[in-house]
């Protein structure tokens, strides 16, 4: 686990009855955090992916891309895997948690388009 999440939790002010209700949401939250974080899940639920496969499918800078999958990895959602050839080569793919996650992203999803549905965005929505 991220150590900077311990740190935030340890410092939160909610009295702990409330706490207990919420730390599940919060700790999603924090994982998921980052402007890419979704797109990333998306794209390695379709299968492993190479970094340079990953800046092609994201519209961010390969910094940007860098420490979102190194938060992934590090929170074990991600899996990093490196073979010792030449070129380097480096591939991601979700861990079993990760795994649990596309659920969730599925379900946003459909929310997603509901969303847009609801607000005249999007007329031609199967139901």
């Amino acid at each position: 686990m991220n150590s900077k999440y311990l740190e935030e939790c340890s410092e939160c002010k909610i009295s702990n009855d409330v706490k207990m209700q919420l730390c599940p949401y919060c700790m999603a939250q924090k994982v998921i955090m980052g402007k890419w974080k979704l797109l990333i899940f998306w794209h390695l639920q379709q299968g492993t992916k190479r970094f340079s496969q990953l800046n092609r499918l994201i519209p961010c800078t390969q910094a940007t891309l860098n420490s979102q999958l190194k938060e992934l990895v590090l929170d074990g959602i991600v899996h990093r895997e490196v073979y010792q050839i030449i070129p380097p080569k480096v591939e991601y793919s979700l861990t079993p948690l990760g795994e649990k996650f596309c659920d969730v992203i599925s379900s946003m999803g459909n929310w997603g388009l509901t969303y847009f549905h609801a607000n005249g965005m999007l007329t031609d929505m199967k139901e």
